[in-house]
């Protein structure tokens, strides 16, 4: 069982409380010695699409030069787009490379995150597709990897087909652990994903650093943040304000990494009850406190609206809002 989460924010409507954010932070560097933390940094989660840009590895190594694959490509490749235009553009490009469209893809249909994107396919009678998906920039990259090996296109996300097991072994180098021996289940677009300990995961990315092919994602993460995620963001908004000394990538169920560049250390973040309503403010919060972000950065327009996040109904009233709790950032001053 994990050790007891820390009280990170409340989030007041009006001046009722309505909820208090429990959860865990840790900040680990590549010999998984840990530096801070608040919670348990040994909590478990599943590491669902914060290791995008690590799950990318294949697609750098080994068909990005052979396909002249763009940076923007090699951006959209590690994202959770919200499915707007110039994502899906730049997803189609790359399938494209391949000599491949979204048929190929297995990540299901998924509405596009952004709204004014999805209104506009809706009145436009357009069904989303696979494309829409969040993880269809992950996904072709995953089949250009395919491609450029010569290993089976069908069947690409599979435990067993040989491009899992690649990254696997990749994961499981960096993290110092087994990942075939880790409990596993499947993400939403149908990737295998693992269980790992915050303070592992941390690890993960920390040791990665020195890895030419994450180097190559940071760069081209940090060139075109807004492929990473999109309009009114945290991971476009921090990668715009900072993207030269900070990556960082946000996964489902409310785990969030940040790796200091060029080598680390990490901050890794899981949300208790894996919502994610107030990661941004719990985010900013903790690279603030390391000095990872300085004032004017948090007081960038880009990135001020998501240290403490309003809340607002659908008449677009402002009646609430979450706030980050004090104390606990003292334990990330390292």
């Amino acid at each position: 069982m994990p050790g007891t989460p820390a009280h990170l924010a409340t989030t007041h409507r009006g001046t009722a409380l309505e909820a208090v954010v429990r959860g865990h932070v840790a900040v680990v560097d590549a010999d998984g010695v840990l530096l801070g933390c608040a919670g348990d940094p040994d909590a478990v989660t599943t590491l669902r699409s914060c290791i995008k840009p690590l799950q990318a590895l294949p697609f750098v190594r080994f068909a990005a030069d052979t396909l002249r694959a763009s940076e923007a490509e090699i951006a959209v490749a590690c994202s959770s787009h919200s499915g707007e235009p110039v994502h899906v553009d730049a997803v189609q490009s790359l399938l494209g490379r391949c000599g491949l469209d979204d048929a190929a893809l297995s990540c299901g249909p998924q509405e596009p995150f952004d709204h004014i994107a999805a209104r506009s396919l809706l009145a436009g009678g357009v069904t989303p597709g696979p494309i829409y998906n969040n993880c269809s920039g992950k996904h072709a990259g995953m089949l250009a990897a395919c491609v450029a090996r010569g290993w089976p296109v069908a069947g690409y996300a599979h435990f067993d087909h040989p491009l899992q097991v690649e990254i696997r072994s990749l994961l499981g180098g960096y993290a110092g652990t087994d990942m075939s021996a880790q409990p596993y289940g499947i993400d939403g677009c149908g990737l295998p994903t693992h269980q790992l300990p915050l303070r592992v995961l941390g690890r993960m990315f920390a040791a990665a650093a020195v890895d030419a092919g994450l180097r190559r994602c940071q760069d081209a993460m940090a060139a075109h943040p807004y492929l990473v995620a999109g309009r009114d963001r945290l991971d476009t908004a921090i990668l715009s304000v900072a993207g030269a000394g900070l990556t960082v990538k946000v996964g489902g169920a409310a785990v969030w990494v940040g790796l200091r560049r060029p080598r680390g250390p990490v901050l890794a973040i899981k949300l208790e009850a894996g919502d994610a309503t107030a990661l941004p403010a719990v985010a900013l919060a903790a690279l603030g406190a390391l000095g990872w972000l300085d004032r004017a950065q948090l007081a960038d327009p880009r990135l001020s609206g998501f240290v403490a996040p309003a809340l607002v109904n659908w008449a677009g009233t402002h009646v609430g809002a979450t706030a980050v709790e004090p104390g606990w950032t003292a334990a990330m001053r390292v």
